[in-house]
């Protein structure tokens, strides 16, 4: 038989699985309709995109500005209830972090922090904490903002009630009187007597605080009362959004959820249609024509691999035009969307040959398929399940299939990074589909 020929007949044979596959109305639909239903409903349902909390928030601190009250103000950020946080020296590997959905924020501590806070007299303005956050962790970002509004209070109670601190404070407010051409002598001189007034009361809290051994006021003392409605730090949270790092909706969540529920449908389906041939002899049959058994697989292995590309691509396509989902490169989701279906195309040929009856196989491979995208993503996405569950999530495809999806779309991952998932899921292809292939030749040897 030339080549020719065997790829005429593995056409053949791949466009009977189809057909067979599409006159079952019921394999039809979870194949290709449930999944769709699947996802819109968890994209309606998610509203916020996965706004839950899932155990520790992941929370980025870098700290620009290495003084003592700076490096206060980041210690008591790193010990708030509810945040796991992790140091960086740099800005940009941080915002990376979020981007890749590593992080759910970072807070930036900018360089003129302390300055800023020893010149509020003075300047009348205080420091400004940047923050970046995930757009589809809207809850945790509110958190985090009252959590940072919090300490701004504390650092700032701790600042203004230091005697050190408040001496510096002062003496920067005063010399930037004496240089305003704007202040007539009388306003500086009403001002001066004012501040003197202050340094005095300074003194003589710190004079009965030396008085009161055990007390804190040999540190404490000084103007920390009264400053409850002050508001000392100005807080920016930014969302990564605008540089396309996250997800603007809902339903951009929820598309690899769906399409992990129609690769799923797709295994399934096959490794069912493949069980049956068997039991019926419709595979004896194939073996004694004059097709080679390479052919055959090849047949099998393309309507698979057909069924896995279609399922995928009416997703997207559905979800870009109702929902407007983007696909900033469609060559990208390109990539992904064929490595997750030669991937899943080995992982039904394994599945398909693993037991010797259809109901045996078509039973043991539901079962595994539906565990398998169950942790990797099918019924909550993987980046809002808590670390445990994502580092379990690392032995389903389902779930590689989700990071290559998301990577080529929300995410905005570059080729470098797509690699990964991309280059898991073609391994795994290739192991499930050359285990297969030598088991499907062994048990037609057999028969």
């Amino acid at each position: 038989m030339t080549i020719h020929q065997s790829i005429s007949a593995a056409v053949a044979i791949a466009a009977t699985d189809l057909k067979l596959l599409l006159r079952d109305k019921l394999d039809a639909f979870f194949t290709f309709v449930f999944p769709l239903i699947f996802a819109i409903f968890f994209g309606w349902v998610f509203g916020g995109a996965g706004g839950g909390e899932t155990g520790k928030i992941e929370l980025g601190i870098v700290q620009l500005d290495k003084s003592a009250s700076a490096t206060a103000f980041a210690d008591d950020l790193a010990k708030l209830d509810g945040f796991a946080a992790t140091r960086f020296d740099d800005e940009a590997a941080a915002k990376d972090k979020i981007r890749k959905g590593e992080l759910v924020a970072c807070v930036v501590i900018p360089e003129d922090f302390n300055a800023k806070f020893e010149g509020l007299f003075a300047t009348g303005t205080g420091p400004t904490v940047r923050g970046y956050v995930d757009p589809s962790r809207r809850g945790e970002a509110g958190l985090l903002e009252g959590r940072l509004t919090e300490l701004a209070f504390k650092g700032m109670t701790r600042t203004f009630t230091n005697t050190e601190s408040m001496k510096k404070q002062l003496a920067k407010a005063r010399e930037s009187i004496e240089k305003s051409p704007e202040t007539d002598p009388s306003r500086k001189f009403v001002f001066n007597t004012f501040l003197t007034g202050i340094e005095g009361l300074l003194a003589d809290n710190a004079r009965r605080a030396a008085q009161a051994p055990g007390s804190e006021g040999a540190t404490t003392g000084g103007l920390g009362a009264g400053m409850e409605n002050f508001r000392p730090v100005r807080i920016e949270l930014e969302q990564l959004q605008q540089q396309r790092t996250g997800p603007t909706n809902s339903y951009e969540v929820s598309l690899p959820q769906g399409i992990v529920w129609g690769l799923m449908g797709c295994v399934t389906a096959f490794v069912g249609t493949l069980a049956v041939d068997r039991q019926r002899g419709t595979l004896v049959r194939l073996m004694c024509s004059p097709l080679s058994t390479s052919t055959i697989i090849a047949g099998k292995s393309l309507a698979g691999f057909v069924s896995c590309m279609a399922v995928q691509w009416l997703l997207i396509g559905v979800f870009a035009v109702a929902f407007k989902v983007r696909v900033p490169e469609p060559l990208m989701l390109l990539l992904a969307t064929t490595c997750a279906s030669l991937g899943f195309v080995g992982l039904m040929m394994f599945l398909a040959v693993m037991g010797r009856a259809s109901d045996g196989s078509g039973g043991m491979g539901r079962a595994v398929v539906l565990v398998l995208a169950m942790i990797g993503g099918g019924t909550i996405p993987v980046f809002i399940m808590p670390k445990i569950m994502q580092t379990i999530s690392g032995i389903s495809p389902f779930s590689w299939a989700v990071r290559a999806v998301e990577g080529a779309t929300w995410r905005s991952m570059s080729l470098t990074e797509l690699l990964w998932p991309c280059g898991v899921l073609l391994a795994i292809g290739a192991v499930g589909f050359t285990l297969g292939a030598m088991m499907f030749r062994t048990h037609a040897r057999t028969h």
